[in-house]
């Protein structure tokens, strides 16, 4: 049985964009969806409580309640999936790492920004911080995203283990027929020929170990990047404008310049200030 995903939620608008998201996505892997909603301003509150419906306190009642009622559009229009819920009470970060230890989901989906705006707890360092240290892959999805478009999706590309990784894990999410743009950075300025070399084998063992066929590529000049130093990620989204791209994968634990990238600050706003969906990668 497929690995069901994780969507995390506080009632917000777009949370219901994450919960819709999360169910186009089970709806063509064949998989549960499990939605958890999690009581951050009452931590510790009910860390002894037995979890019987009719026991609950009533915070807890309305918040199942809640949770029903948010479900009721999207199980309208998915009626063959499976949704499960969950109430959890306690720090974010520390709740939702716990609940997805184990690699036992698919992926996490979450939104980019809750209930409170700029303050909610889905974006920020709490978010950033499932993002940096889960196991699961973590797919961020942007508010005004509604369908799952899956016709061109990027990949940032440095002929690393970690991208035959992520381009495995998305396969696993939304199998193999889509077209995939590689972004490499050609920060060693090595000649023409040399680099289209290597992305022709590159692209040979893509092909092998993904059965993803239908793959083309860009190089960039570091200058493009360095001549934008405080706007790495802005210049990273102009890229994939440019290409068109509907999503964009991303891997953790880069060296030398893509660690430069994907420094904190530059990957919080590249993952929440997005405007397509962003696929980080399992440790």
């Amino acid at each position: 049985m497929n690995k069901p995903l994780l969507v995390p939620v506080d009632f917000s608008e777009n949370a219901q964009t994450a919960v819709s998201y999360a169910a186009q996505i089970a709806d063509i892997s064949k998989r549960d969806v499990h939605v958890i909603h999690i009581m951050t301003e009452h931590t510790n509150r009910f860390a002894n409580a037995t979890w019987n419906k009719d026991l609950m306190e009533p915070l807890i009642k309305e918040a199942l309640s809640q949770l029903d009622t948010f479900l009721l559009p999207v199980k309208a229009r998915y009626p063959d999936i499976v949704f499960t819920t969950a109430i959890r009470d306690g720090v974010l970060t520390d709740q939702l790492l716990d609940e997805a230890k184990g690699e036992k989901y698919a992926a996490i989906v979450m939104g980019t920004k809750g209930s409170s705006g700029l303050d909610s707890v889905f974006i920020g360092s709490n978010a950033y911080d499932v993002i940096k240290t889960t196991e699961t892959p973590v797919l961020i999805v942007p508010k005004h995203i509604e369908a799952l478009q899956l016709n061109n999706i990027g990949l940032l590309c440095n002929f690393k283990e970690g991208e035959l990784e992520v381009l495995k894990q998305a396969v696993s999410l939304f199998g193999n027929k889509f077209h995939l743009q590689l972004i490499h950075i050609n920060r060693a300025d090595e000649d023409v020929e040399t680099v289209d070399q290597k992305l022709k084998m590159w692209i040979d063992r893509i092909i092998k170990e993904t059965q993803i066929d239908d793959i083309s590529y860009i190089v960039k000049s570091p200058a493009y990047f360095y001549r934008n130093k405080e706007t790495i990620a802005h210049a990273i989204q102009q890229i994939l404008i440019d290409e068109s791209v509907d999503m964009l994968l991303v891997t953790k634990g880069r060296k030398n310049f893509f660690r430069y990238i994907f420094s904190e600050n530059i990957a919080k706003e590249l993952a929440f200030q997005s405007k397509i969906p962003n696929l980080f990668a399992r440790i």
